[in-house]
């Protein structure tokens, strides 16, 4: 008989080793969970990190362009340097070699090389010049990668309005404001590390899920802008000022064609502006318009139906007495005059009483229905709304004021808005400045039609206005400066105190100047808006800012190819003015501050080699030459016999070309007007 004890051990011992081996094989499942579940992802990564090497690239940005395609901001291929310090043979020879050649810190750069193995930037978004220095020392363990940068062919043009980017990231304007769309998805370069560590790159291997970004079409016109630019400056160096803006709008569309700023900056080197430059001050800076507000409490009035056209209205001798408060015309002596005359000599006294017959109430509507108080909802960053207090704020002499323009704040931009609701019959639109959205990769064009808008005025009373206004630019009117020979030009003077923030109330010798109209004033092509802050020569709108109105306005006008009714046709022109021409987009200062080669220049903005003309008609060399932007000047008749500049020089655009012409009998005068 089996001993009971034994049997009792033996059973004990199975179960201890069962246990075991279920213990051991439980730790040994749970570890393989571990690793093929649990942490498989973390591990995975980790070996990946052991022969695996990614590089995050950004994609190439998309353009911003006028709306005639002038580039205002491209993306330009430039080298990037990065080091694989695990393969440097002497890392300080080579952190000396690459700071001379890059101007760096070479004891900052020999650090940064010893404290990484596998891979460090060294400098990004190089010039050309310091990628060839650097290709010339043929250092091992360092390597060059392809990186967009941004550059702005047109430099100060519209640089408040476009703004700039920097690392692939939008940080002003435009570019900030669209930087997603504009910046497209990252692209990831992988690359796959030897068994010393060396990091091997080949084509094919970056995501597939990368894109570049769309690009911008504008509604911006460059060559308006740089007119618009160069009459501002000029207006601010003439009256010795403190700034100026200036917007020129389409009334019919209410298109932005230029917006311009003094002061202003150069984008490519932003960084040594000062950052109250970047601002856009015409949609973020707000000022007390004065008198050109006078054209909307007169709109008003007529609408609401408290004045007729031909009505008088007595203003008093020039001085108004409410409460304890005196309102004063800068025209003493005004008695009863009819309504347009109160607009045409700008008078304080007849427009108060207007604006105290529309009431507290029925003038707030009104201004808030032509936009004021509100922002407008154009597509650029920043915009502000500006001050039109509650009417329950108002007092009875701050109705009187507010009715010409003092004790309300606008935006240029707000202020240009109203002006074409006035010009475009009564309809008020929301400001466009973007056109179209472009993908390089899918052609696709996403466009952005103009705002159907609202009626703010009646027709009627908007061509009643308008031809009051026409009275401020004639003999006798406050704006006679802004007169445009052979138009009727359409518009109103403004001159504003500034308010003074520290001792309250208004300042004694800061002034506001400006000048706003529209022309032709029969059928208007062009709404513009000049404002000169703090001008020093003199206070008024009339002297200050209806000169650089006026030479806009025809410059533009002449751009546009509307001419006044009695201009003669020309004849056998000799001077060619081809295609719209825009002479401020690249000059010079731009070549030199150009990062790539003179062709990545021609391709990224357009700018083009000469072409080989001899021989040709001068209808076929000024068919070649059209779609450039070129001033092209003729002499004699035939075919091309000599040309400057020579065939294949990189031109820049609005470059002048000159043609000499082989005479021949049989041919003509060889003379051709393309117009301007």
């Amino acid at each position: 008989m089996p001993d009971r004890k034994n049997t009792r051990w033996m059973h004990i011992r199975l179960i201890l080793v069962a246990g075991l081996l279920v213990l051991m094989a439980g730790g040994i499942s749970f570890r393989m969970w571990q690793l093929q579940v649990s942490q498989a992802e973390w591990l995975e990564g980790l070996a990946k990190d052991q022969y695996l090497r990614q590089i995050v690239l950004e994609p190439m940005r998309g353009a911003i362009v006028d709306r005639h395609g002038a580039p205002l901001a491209v993306s330009v291929m430039t080298d990037s340097i990065f080091v694989t310090p695990s393969e440097l043979e002497d890392g300080p020879a080579v952190a000396r070699a690459l700071s001379k050649a890059l101007d760096l810190n070479a004891g900052k750069l020999e650090k940064k090389l010893a404290r990484r193995k596998h891979f460090t930037w060294i400098k990004r978004r190089i010039p050309q010049e310091e990628a060839n220095r650097v290709r010339e020392l043929k250092l091992a363990g360092v390597h060059f990668t392809r990186e967009s940068r941004r550059f702005y062919p047109a430099r100060e043009l519209a640089s408040s309005l476009i703004g700039f980017a920097g690392d692939g990231r939008g940080l002003e304007g435009l570019e900030l404001l669209f930087d997603s769309r504009l910046r497209g998805s990252t692209t990831l370069a992988k690359g796959i590390r030897d068994a010393r560590g060396r990091t091997l790159f080949s084509e094919g291997m970056t995501d597939p899920d990368g894109a570049d970004g769309v690009s911008l079409v504008l509604t911006l016109d460059l060559t308006i802008q740089e007119i618009a630019q160069r009459e501002l400056e000029r207006a601010v160096t003439e009256s010795k000022a403190k700034g100026g803006m200036v917007v020129v709008m389409d009334p019919a569309t209410s298109d932005i064609l230029a917006m311009a700023n003094v002061p202003n900056f150069n984008p490519n080197m932003y960084w040594t502006f000062k950052p109250s430059s970047y601002r856009n001050r015409s949609v973020t800076d707000c000022f007390e318009p004065g008198s050109t507000m006078k054209i909307f409490t007169i709109g008003a009035a007529l609408q609401e139906g408290v004045v007729k056209p031909g009505e008088l209205i007595d203003c008093e001798k020039g001085r108004l007495a409410i409460g304890r408060h005196h309102i004063n015309d800068s025209h003493r002596g005004l008695g009863k005059i009819p309504l347009r005359e109160v607009l045409v000599h700008s008078s304080n006294v007849g427009t108060a009483k207007l604006g105290m017959a529309l009431g507290k109430p029925g003038l707030h509507r009104s201004l808030k229905n032509f936009g004021f108080g509100l922002r407008t909802g154009v597509d650029l960053p920043g915009e502000s709304r500006c001050i039109l207090r509650p009417f329950s704020r108002w007092s009875d002499v701050g109705l009187a004021t507010i009715s010409f323009g003092q004790g309300i704040s606008v935006t240029p931009l707000q202020m240009t808005s109203a002006l074409c609701s006035v010009a475009s019959g009564g309809i008020l639109r929301r400001p466009r400045i973007l056109k179209a959205l472009l993908s390089e990769q899918s052609r696709e064009r996403e466009q952005f039609e103009p705002d159907v808008g609202r009626r703010v005025l009646d027709g009627k009373w908007a061509s009643t206005v308008r031809d009051m206004m026409v009275g401020v630019t004639e003999p006798g009117g406050t704006g006679t400066r802004a007169a445009v020979p052979g138009f009727a030009v359409a518009g109103k003077t403004g001159t504003a105190q500034k308010a003074d923030l520290i001792a309250g109330g208004y300042s004694k010798d800061k002034r506001v100047a400006s000048f706003m109209g529209f022309v032709p004033a029969d059928s208007p092509r062009l709404a513009i808006l000049v404002v000169v802050d703090e001008p020093t020569t003199s206070p008024y709108g009339g002297t200050v800012a209806a000169p650089p109105f006026a030479r806009i306005a025809e410059a533009v006008l002449g751009y546009l190819g509307v001419f006044a009714a009695h201009t003669p046709e020309p004849v056998a022109e000799k001077n060619i003015q081809i295609d719209k021409p825009r002479s401020g987009a690249i000059l010079a200062p731009v070549l030199e501050e150009w990062p790539g080669s003179p062709e990545e220049l021609s391709v990224a903005t357009g700018v083009i080699r000469m072409p080989d003309l001899r021989g040709l008609s001068v209808r076929e060399a000024v068919g070649q030459l059209s779609p450039k932007g070129l001033d092209v000047i003729v002499s004699g008749s035939g075919r091309v016999k000599r040309q400057r500049p020579a065939a294949g020089k990189i031109l820049e655009l609005a470059s002048r070309v000159t043609l000499e012409l082989e005479i021949q009998d049989a041919v003509g005068s060889g003379a051709v007007s393309t117009g301007s």
